[in-house]
């Protein structure tokens, strides 16, 4: 334990935590805790890891001072002269922390299996690059970071119980009498050993008998009502997290969905039916198993304080036991909990991807990183099973020799007539009482360590900031003009552990036309046009619809009046109707019928069993790319925003079908703003004004004219 304080390694709740991971042990190691969560959105962590470059932004936010350096092999002689612990680049594909020396080894915190001790040669195989980020801190801003983002996962999960305290509490005294019923059972076995037997006392016997008889059921009818309040409870709990849970991530930014695969968030709802029942178990079970063990001890102590001794030192000694096991189950459950994810993600995304498995003929390799990946479960779940398996083992096997040391010790107290041969009796079904605590507590000890890392994982989502504030929700929903001008000033952004995509940009969109954004692919066009529709948020500069400053509106105001269709639209498992209702409850069947037939889309529909009732497939896969897009635009243009925004939203389209609805589209949208984001120029040459866009910056813009008349690249763009 005192190495792992030396030496904190915070582990990772995923393969694509290990940077943000790293992070979090420094800031320990420094004295200051900060949740992972807070930590990944610092640093940029992607679905594939993080940069160097996101660690060192994070790291500066944190409230560190980080510098990245590139050294060779003699900088393992200069450790004295370098600030440790650093992060550095392991294998060419994750991140660890340096320490340091320790004697002869090398001293390393993995955030995928925790601290270990290297050898020179060890550490070159694995550092081959020699990339570092040295950090050094700032206790300043690193304790505000720790008191604004301070979070501790099992009281955030306990806190959601508080609601339901009045059934814990009608429970907990069921259990308290349940507790009193079964500490009667010892004494009169005590009774049926030293008077019935002895004194053949059949009177005596009926009683007992019909004592014993009462008392089951009346046991019976506790058990029933403890159970079923307990029932209720674990019901209530789990609708409760599971709620929270999801509204929680409908109201997560779009970058979240974007950096988080969808198999590890599955993953983590189903950890919420576990985390129920091993909260029922702690709250309800075992403060009434505690109860009757220490009633239990009293009990021993007045009928020999030697046996209550030595039942003592077992149960102590089978704790002890447990407790030398705990680091390495800890450390194991995480790694489970992380596997199980990555390989739901995979599995997600390999249904998902079911075209493109069958037409790249990758069955075969998936079966392998599938197969590899389901045996390094499995050997990590056997390895922790052993583990349990050798741990309970070795209670057990404390248990028995104590229970044996007992009968010998009672029975020669019994020799001498220090106690009678019913108190002896009665002595170890006591004890085993106290036994029972202890091996329940092992059994205990096993799942909080799982609930832990769980509860990590599931705070981890919910703690993560809303994209909806306080301070959002006050903010006013007005009507934006079809003919506002768009201003976009001094914009900067840049995805997260990326370079600058947008730098200084500034430029002015005119209301009430057809507005095409050309250029290379990664110039910006689409980064633009999210900010422009809230979707992502400002990171510097201003952007102005009209005479209102984007910050100014509620988000609910500004996406139900700029309108965004992406190249690839989404749809859900349910009818026409209801995909357009969503968001729109309001909107009528004439409505989106007309929509459709701007569209081009009417007359598919028409032609279909149950029209406009026809349920679509999963990520409607049962209608063509061309008819998505179709759909995707009837469904943007129902209610007639103000601004419409295509980002590719024709690309699926045969040349004339693309005709008829954007001339039928545009045709319906004058005097309204109408953005074209596009390579083709059949599409591009329909708008008013064309601006360009060259690694994030404004290169020229004006009139189909106006650029035919300049020579250059953009020229490309514009001819067939």
């Amino acid at each position: 334990m005192l190495k792992l304080f030396r030496f904190p390694c915070v582990l990772q709740l995923g393969e694509s935590d290990c940077g943000a991971a790293c992070l979090a042990s420094i800031a320990k190691h420094s004295g200051y805790t900060i949740p992972i969560s807070y930590i990944r959105d610092c640093v940029g962590t992607g679905q594939q890891g993080t940069t160097l470059l996101g660690l060192k932004r994070g790291a500066e936010v944190l409230g560190f001072h980080a510098q990245a350096v590139k050294g060779s092999a003699e900088i393992l002689d200069k450790f004295n002269s370098i600030p440790l612990p650093a992060v550095i680049h392991w294998m060419g594909y994750h991140w660890v922390v340096l320490y340091g020396r320790k004697r002869r080894k090398y001293v390393i915190a993995d955030p995928a299996v925790g601290v270990r001790y290297l050898s020179r040669r060890e550490l070159i195989e694995g550092w081959q690059n020699y990339i570092m980020l040295i950090l050094e801190a700032d206790p300043v801003r690193l304790a505000l970071t720790q008191d604004n983002y301070k979070v501790n996962n099992l009281e955030q999960i306990f806190q959601r119980i508080r609601p339901y305290w009045a059934i814990l509490a009608e429970a907990l005294l069921l259990n308290f009498f349940l507790g009193l019923t079964n500490m009667a059972y010892p004494l009169l076995i005590q009774i049926l050993s030293d008077d019935v037997l002895v004194r053949r006392d059949f009177t005596l016997l009926n009683g007992i008998v019909i004592a014993v008889t009462v008392m089951s059921l009346f046991n019976g009818g506790l058990w029933l009502a403890q159970s079923t309040l307990t029932a209720h409870f674990a019901q209530r709990l789990e609708l409760s997290l599971i709620l929270e849970f999801v509204r929680k991530i409908l109201c997560l930014p779009l970058t979240y969905y974007e950096t988080h695969r969808s198999g590890e968030i599955i993953s983590r709802l189903r950890d919420i039916q576990r985390i129920r029942n091993i909260i029922s178990q702690i709250l309800v079970s075992f403060p009434s198993e505690l109860f009757i063990a220490i009633a239990s001890l009293i009990f021993l102590f007045f009928y020999s304080w030697k046996l209550m001794l030595i039942t003592a030192l077992s149960a102590a000694t089978m704790m002890l036991s447990t407790i030398v096991f705990l680091p390495t189950l800890l450390q194991q459950t995480r790694h489970i909990l992380a596997e199980e994810g990555e390989n739901q993600a995979i599995l997600i995304e390999t249904f998902k991807g079911g075209l493109t498995l069958k037409t790249t003929s990758s069955a075969s390799q998936l079966w392998e990183q599938l197969q590899f990946r389901s045996s390094r479960l499995a050997n990590l779940t056997f390895r922790t099973i052993q583990i349990n398996i050798t741990n309970r083992t070795f209670s057990r096997i404390i248990s028995n020799l104590g229970s044996v040391g007992l009968l010998w010790f009672g029975s020669k107290l019994v020799i001498v007539q220090e106690i009678s041969i019913g108190q002896l009796v009665a002595s170890y079904s006591l004890s085993q009482n106290v036994i029972l605590l202890v091996v329940d507590s092992v059994t205990l000890i096993n799942e909080l360590i799982w609930i832990k890392n769980a509860a990590a994982r599931l705070i981890e989502v919910t703690t993560t900031n809303s994209e909806i504030s306080l301070d959002n929700l006050t903010k006013p929903f007005i009507k934006i003009s079809g003919n506002a001008d768009i201003f976009c000033s001094h914009l900067n952004f840049h995805y997260p552990g990326q370079v600058p995509l947008l730098e200084d940009f500034s430029i002015s969109i005119p209301g009430g036309q057809v507005v095409a954004l050309i250029g290379e692919s990664g110039c910006g066009k689409s980064t633009l046009v999210k900010l422009i529709a809230g979707l992502y948020p400002l990171q510097s500069g201003n952007i102005r619809l009209g005479i209102y400053n984007l910050n100014d509106l509620a988000l609910d105001c500004l996406r139900q009046q700029v309108i965004l269709i992406p190249q690839e639209p989404h749809f859900w498992s349910r009818s026409i109707i209801d995909n357009f209702r969503l968001g729109r409850p309001h909107v009528t069947l004439e409505e989106i019928v007309r929509a459709c037939q701007l569209a081009k889309i009417d007359d598919f529909i028409s032609g279909l069993p149950d029209q406009y009732h026809t349920v679509l497939g999963e990520f409607g896969a049962n209608i063509s790319g061309g008819q998505r897009q179709r759909l995707a635009i009837a469904r943007a243009i129902v209610t007639d925003p103000p601004i419409l925004i295509l980002d590719e939203s024709t690309a699926n389209l045969d040349p004339l079908s693309e005709t008829y609805v954007l001339d039928g589209l545009l045709n319906h949208r004058q005097g309204k703003t109408t953005i074209l984001i596009s390579h083709r120029p059949r599409v591009i040459n329909r708008a008013n004004l064309i601006i360009l866009l060259e690694q994030g910056r404004l290169k020229m813009q004006g009139t189909l004219a106006e650029l035919k008349n300049q020579s250059g690249t953009h020229l490309d763009f514009l001819t067939p």
